[in-house]
């Protein structure tokens, strides 16, 4: 616009437009100024689009050096776990070679060990030592019993008391009242006679009793109550005590005070220690006594006193004294009901006794109950007060009371009898007497152990098998033990050289042999002493048969190398069924009949852990290996299986838990810790619980067949410890077991019994 404006302007002459241009000079104002402002507000958008191109390179500056140190961290992380992946191979094998140390150091041990071997004792070595066992036992045993037996009993109890109970009081002195010829009183200090009445006591305590055959020790601690009600007399019927005279101030007056009917109750509690000796005496009627001493001391102590005091005024000019004049602040009866604690007690030494019955011959219960009659007397005085100064100028503190009325200006502060200074000398002895029942319990009585007999030795017997004709030795006879009493029988082979060995309780048997390819033997009785050794020699007469191959198998331990008594099994490979079940001899040999083929040799020790083992059978001796039973042994379950992602135990593991259950049965010391694994498909909240689950569900199952729950704990590792990639079905496959461990196989390492 502003453009068109001049462009007219030049075009039609300047005289012409100036009209024009006054008319439009405020457009153009507006227009310039808009203008200006585009071009500012332009500028402002390209210095703010400057700075954030110059804030946004700052920004990638910053990731850049920021990505450069992670990068060089993440070097540094990678460098430092190299370092300590070598560093722990490192360790690993010098935790290698030291462990292989130890193995052989083991070994070598355990061979010494071996070659130091005892030699086994003979029948009577071992009847001797069992005796002179027995012999020892018993002297250790009658020791035990006579201590045990002893007359004597540890008892602890609480008591409760009640009866006539008194503070007696004795040389309280007062000086005599003096009076004039004309019978006027001359002192302020009337003589006076106290009477103690008593009253109800009582008390409780708890503590311990020894009794030795019939003689009683008993201690502890008790509170016991004293009351004590002490009538005060003058030799009159009241105290007459003249407490205030105007004459000094110009006046006749005479004020009187007399007191009446006065009595001071008295309360001490004194916590006490009672040491008593006595005896029970169980004759005709059961019986006891106990006497001794109670230290105590006064833990509370309330002095109160009650009466009457009345108040005359006396007046030579006056004919009869004046009474009851209110308007002059005089009263004539007032009641003294005041308590006061002014006078305490002290330590008491007191002599006790008390006699009664018990109960114990007629109440069968842990409780003893005692019912006696008892008495205390302290012999020790037991106030400690002093006599307490005046409370006025006027005061005397010879008298046996203080009056209530000290509002009024006339009253006349005292104290009691015990905390006046006639008191000072005075003697106090607790009394009471009464009612005691207690009841006793006896403590648990602290026993010697008695030891147990050991179990005499089993005797022992042995059975030769040899050939009738060749008179060799025949190896691998099945030989049947029946007890005719029981009907238990055992059933063992013979080993190489023929022998077979055992011990048996004492009593009948019945043996038979019998062994492929020969006439089963005759029956035979046989009797077996106590601490005997046989040995029976059997014949077994050949029968002619057609040669078939004979699987043998030789069992070892696999650490010494050692012949071991084992059991087989044998089935075919993909069959269940039971083809051979039998013993090894002694030496650990076994032989059956079979055809050639490929078996699998399910193998079970005392003492060992099962084996399978797979045999391809020509015509061969296999040497099998077993592990010996020992703390820290892993074993995974073979031929365990679940239904998938459940803890269901199908059908065809049977064999695996009856095997697994056998083990742990034929081993009762042995305790084991069940492992569950998962693969890595799922959570791991899924697989750990799954695992756990598994784990439990074995312990279930091997409770059912017999074991005790108590010898075995389970575990889930979830998919925390893999055996193989979880990255392929075959390494998944042997993630999902479970295993178990042998946390502990009793107080002695198990040992292969022959």
């Amino acid at each position: 616009m502003k453009r068109i404006i001049y462009i007219l302007i030049m075009a039609m002459g300047l005289t012409t437009v100036m009209p024009v241009i006054s008319i439009f000079e405020p457009s153009v104002a507006v227009v310039m100024a808009a203008d200006a402002k585009a071009k500012a507000k332009a500028q402002k958008e390209k210095e703010k689009a400057k700075k954030a191109k110059e804030k946004a390179k700052a920004k990638a500056a910053k990731e850049r050096e920021k990505a450069k140190a992670a990068k060089a961290k993440e070097q540094a992380k990678a460098k430092a776990a190299k370092q300590k992946e070598q560093q722990k191979k490192q360790q690993a094998k010098a935790k290698a070679q030291q462990q292989s140390s130890k193995q052989a150091q083991a070994k070598a041990t355990n061979a010494k060990a071996k070659s130091t071997k005892a030699p086994e004792l003979s029948a009577a070595e071992e009847k001797a030592q069992y005796l002179a066992t027995v012999e020892a036992i018993d002297k250790a045993n009658a020791k035990a019993n006579a201590y045990n037996t002893r007359d004597i009993a540890h008892r602890l109890g609480f008591w409760g008391m009640a009866g006539y109970s008194n503070l007696f009081t004795s040389k309280i002195q007062y000086t005599p009242a003096t009076y004039d010829a004309k019978g006027a009183i001359q002192t302020n200090e009337y003589g006076f006679r106290h009477t103690d009445k008593g009253f109800v006591g009582g008390g409780i305590g708890a503590g311990y009793q020894l009794r030795y055959k019939r003689m009683l020790m008993t201690t502890g601690l008790e509170f016991t109550f004293y009351n004590s009600v002490m009538d005060l007399y003058g030799s009159e019927e009241g105290f007459i005590y003249r407490t205030y005279g105007m004459e000094p101030y110009g006046a006749t007056m005479h004020y009187n005070y007399t007191f009446s009917d006065i009595h001071e109750k008295t309360i001490a509690g004194y916590a006490q220690i009672p040491i008593l000796f006595g005896m029970e005496l169980n004759t005709r009627l059961p019986i006891f006594w106990q006497a001794g001493l109670k230290v105590g001391m006064c833990v509370t102590s309330n002095t109160s006193l009650s009466g009457m005091v009345t108040t005359t005024i006396e007046d030579k000019e006056l004919i009869s004294g004046m009474t009851d004049m209110y308007k002059h602040s005089l009263v004539t009866d007032q009641k003294i009901d005041r308590p006061d604690n002014s006078v305490q007690f002290g330590l008491n030494l007191a002599g006790t006794a008390e006699f009664g019955v018990f109960f114990d011959p007629w109440i069968q219960s842990s409780a003893r109950i005692r019912f006696s009659v008892f008495a205390d007397y302290g012999f020790l005085n037991t106030l400690r007060f002093k006599a307490a100064p005046a409370l006025t100028p006027n005061a005397q503190t010879d008298l046996p009371m203080q009056l209530l009325s000290t509002g009024d200006p006339l009253a006349f502060p005292v104290r009691e009898s015990m905390a006046s200074a006639a008191a000072e000398k005075a003697v106090v002895n607790p009394f009471l007497v009464g009612l005691k029942l207690a009841v006793w319990f006896d403590l648990p009585r602290h026993e010697k152990p008695v030891q147990n007999y050991p179990k005499a030795p089993t005797p022992r017997m042995g059975v030769y098998m040899y050939d009738e004709s060749a008179s060799t030795a025949l190896g691998g006879v099945a030989v049947e033990i029946v007890n005719t009493a029981t009907g238990k029988r055992i059933q063992k082979n013979t080993n190489r050289q023929g022998m077979l060995q055992n011990r048996f309780a004492p009593g009948e048997y019945r043996i038979s042999a019998t062994k492929n390819g020969y006439y089963p033997s005759d029956t035979i009785l046989h009797t077996v002493e106590v601490f005997d050794f046989d040995t029976l020699r059997l014949a077994l007469e050949r029968i002619p048969a057609p040669i078939i191959p004979m699987l043998c198998m030789n069992v070892y331990d696999i650490e010494t190398k050692e012949p071991i008594e084992a059991t087989a099994r044998l089935t075919a490979v993909k069959d269940t069924v039971v083809l051979y079940e039998g013993q090894s001899s002694d030496d650990g040999f076994i032989e059956t009949p079979l055809t050639e083929g490929t078996y699998i040799a399910h193998m079970s020790a005392v003492g060992y852990m099962s084996k399978d083992q797979t045999l391809s059978f020509v015509s061969d001796t296999f040497d099998i290996y077993m592990q010996h039973i020992k703390e820290g042994i892993k074993v995974k379950i073979e031929r365990l299986y679940f239904a998938t992602n459940k803890t269901y135990i199908l059908p065809q593991s049977e064999q695996a838990m009856a095997d697994l259950a056998n083990f742990l049965l034929e081993n009762a010391s042995v305790s084991v810790r069940i492992t569950g694994h998962t693969d890595a498909v799922g959570t791991d909240e899924a697989n750990q619980i799954l695992s756990e689950g598994r784990a439990n569900a074995v312990k279930a199952d091997l409770v059912k067949r017999g074991v005790k729950a108590d010898r075995i704990t389970t575990e889930g590792k979830g998919e925390k410890e893999p055996v193989a990639s979880n990255d392929t079905e075959e390494g998944r496959a042997l993630n999902r077991r479970v295993e178990f461990i042998i946390t502990d196989v009793g107080d002695e390492d198990i040992q292969q019994i022959f």
